[in-house]
């Protein structure tokens, strides 16, 4: 019983690391020896072969061992490292028979796993994060849940405001474009200035339309510029947002509000191109 709580521990154990690490990617920040992973040997252990693994090698763990973790390196291409196809796979030539019964030599390849003790992972490794650059244009939509729309300061003969303040929560959704300028070098803050047309409808009533174009509330279709000023931190993001609602025909005419500037605080969905992520070989930054 004891035997079988220690292995379902282990299983758990690696079971949550290679969900959490399957698709990470890490670099060495300094250069050192590893073992060769041995796997034919019983139990699996790092061998008596080494290599000198040099600084900026990229690498994903295979899986967790009793002392440390077992890795493969990316393959990449570098003229300065002529050898990292024998680091990445050992190339055998192989025969074998053609359709037509005839030998034929051709190359396999297998992968070459190695062998890094849990503290040198810990102490010289780091987890590589894609380059993202400094800027770059993005498009997406955005939605405004809430407008401000700020009192004129035109006032009737008994002294109230023609055109009140109001806030509102309009259905819109609309397209952007803007330039997304990074923040910091680990790629999480950005800032993107950024105008667009939206497509709003728009609550009116017989008070926000004069001239009894309309005698009760209703909604009408906008077709609204924008632009504004887009944070975001960790896919997170948040938007100072002003643009200017126009009706159209006698309904916009007569409009308290027709073409006057509204300010909002939206949420940003955009979509972005990702950059380039190819594994090569790079030092660390």
């Amino acid at each position: 019983m004891k035997k079988f709580i220690l292995y379902a521990i282990a299983s758990l154990y690696i079971g949550a690391f290679a969900q959490n690490n399957n698709d990470a990617v890490y670099y060495l920040t300094r250069t050192m020896s590893l073992k060769q992973y041995n796997f034919n040997a019983n139990p699996p252990a790092p061998s008596s072969t080494t290599i000198i693994a040099q600084k900026g090698w990229r690498f994903v763990v295979d899986q967790p061992d009793n002392t440390g973790y077992v890795i493969k390196f990316l393959k990449w291409e570098n003229d300065k490292n002529p050898n990292n196809q024998t680091i990445y796979a050992t190339v055998n030539t192989v025969a074998i028979l053609d359709s037509k019964g005839n030998t034929q030599q051709v190359s396999q390849e297998t992968i070459n796993f190695y062998h890094i003790t849990k503290q040198d992972f810990e102490d010289f490794t780091k987890k590589y994060v894609q380059d993202n650059p400094k800027f770059g244009f993005v498009t997406g939509a955005i939605t405004v849940p809430i407008k401000i729309r700020p009192a004129g300061s035109k006032k009737d003969s008994n002294g109230n405001k023609l055109r009140p303040s109001d806030f509102t929560g309009d259905i819109n959704i609309g397209l952007s474009i803007g330039l997304r300028i990074r923040l910091d070098k680990s790629g999480k803050g950005f800032l993107i200035p950024s105008a667009g047309l939206n497509l709003s409808s728009v609550s009116i009533d017989e008070n926000t339309v004069r001239n009894g174009v309309i005698t009760t509330k209703t909604n009408a279709s906008s077709l609204t510029p924008f632009m504004g000023i887009i944070g975001e931190y960790d896919k997170f993001q948040i938007a100072l947002i002003t643009g200017w609602d126009r009706l159209a025909g006698k309904v916009g005419e007569n409009w308290i509000y027709q073409g006057k500037p509204w300010f909002g605080v939206g949420l940003g969905y955009n979509i972005f191109n990702t950059s380039n992520n190819k594994p090569d070989n790079n030092e660390e930054d």
